[in-house]
């Protein structure tokens, strides 16, 4: 990540607050057929990593397991300061399916629940819903004009 700033603990720690005040992520993913694809999902952390529950139907399911993925988050439009300079943090990410018969899936399954209520419940009986980990690998997080900032190093610390 050329050119991006190197972090204090105050940048770090905003990035911190930054990436508490979701809950989805927009995933960046390609598809097989090498085409890039956007879509959204929610999500919990745990242990450092991102954690997502989708339909193995919809299309950033294919393209995930491509084993690669873009997590984006973005400031709200109303309150930028400007709309060309909004609050961001991307996190390029190694992705893996875990297995129902994985020893962690249902206690994250569980920290879904309890995050995002009842219904993870309702697709935790659905066939077609697959548990993805996502692994961050590179970070960058932008919070206005000159001021992008490498969060590489930083990982263990914002998720």
């Amino acid at each position: 990540m050329e050119n991006l700033l190197t972090p204090d603990q105050q940048k770090i720690d905003e990035a911190i607050t930054f990436i508490n005040g979701f809950t989805s992520i927009i995933l960046g993913t390609v598809t097989k057929s090498g085409r890039p694809h956007t879509s959204y999902a929610p999500y919990i952390t745990n242990n450092g990593n991102f954690y997502i529950f989708v339909s193995g139907l919809a299309q950033h399911a294919h393209s995930l397991e491509n084993g690669t993925a873009s997590v984006f988050l973005v400031e709200n439009e109303q309150l930028a300061k400007t709309i060309f300079a909004r609050k961001r943090l991307t996190i390029d990410c190694r992705v893996a399916a875990i297995e129902n018969s994985n020893r962690r899936y249902s206690s994250l399954l569980d920290d879904m629940e309890t995050s995002h209520g009842s219904t993870v419940n309702l697709l935790r009986t659905l066939p077609d819903f697959i548990l993805y980990e996502l692994k961050p690998e590179r970070a960058s997080f932008v919070t206005g004009f000159g001021a992008a900032y490498d969060l590489s190093a930083s990982l263990a610390k914002l998720v």
